[in-house]
C-alpha cells in the first residue's frame, strides 16, 4: 500500500533535501509510519487526507531526529536530554486523529423541558376527580 506522504512532504516540512540513502530511509520511514497508522484507523472511517500527511511526517521527523529512542546521553563530559522519545510509534494525540469524531448531540448535557399534551383520554373534573 502507498505511504499517506512523499519525501516531498518530508522535505517541506523539515526544511531539507535529501538525496540518496537518505532520501530511501524516509521513504521506508514514511511506508512504516504509514503502516502502523492503518492498524488504528477503524474500518470503513476515511480520515482526511491532510491530516494522514500530517502524522505520517511527525512520525518520519521523530524517528529520524532521534532513531534509538534515546532520552539521554552522555559523551564523557558532555550530556543532552532529548526533548521527545525518538522511534518509531504513534503519540496518543495522533491516535485519536485518525479515529472518527464521535457524534454526540451538543446540547446532551444542557438543562431542558419536556412540553406535555393533552390529545384527549383523561380529563380532570371540577369536584376533583378524573373521569374517562
Amino acid at each position: 500500500m502507498a505511504a499517506y506522504a512523499t519525501v516531498d512532504d518530508y522535505e517541506a516540512r523539515a526544511a531539507v533535501t535529501l538525496t540518496g540513502a537518505k532520501r530511501a530511509q524516509v521513504e521506508a520511514y514514511l511506508a512504516d509510519a504509514s503502516a502502523l497508522m492503518r492498524r488504528h484507523i477503524p474500518a470503513g472511517h476515511e480520515p482526511d487526507p491532510d491530516v494522514l500527511r500530517t502524522v505520517a511526517v511527525a512520525v518520519t521527523r521523530r524517528v529520524m531526529a532521534n532513531p534509538g529512542g534515546y532520552r539521554q546521553r552522555t559523551i564523557g563530559q558532555y550530556s543532552e536530554t532529548l526533548g521527545e522519545d525518538g522511534g518509531l510509534y504513534l503519540t496518543d494525540d495522533e491516535v485519536a486523529l485518525l479515529q472518527p469524531t464521535p457524534v454526540e448531540d451538543p446540547g446532551s448535557d444542557a438543562a431542558y423541558t419536556i412540553g406535555l399534551v393533552d390529545d384527549g383520554g383523561w380529563s380532570p373534573v371540577s369536584r376533583g376527580g378524573w373521569v374517562w
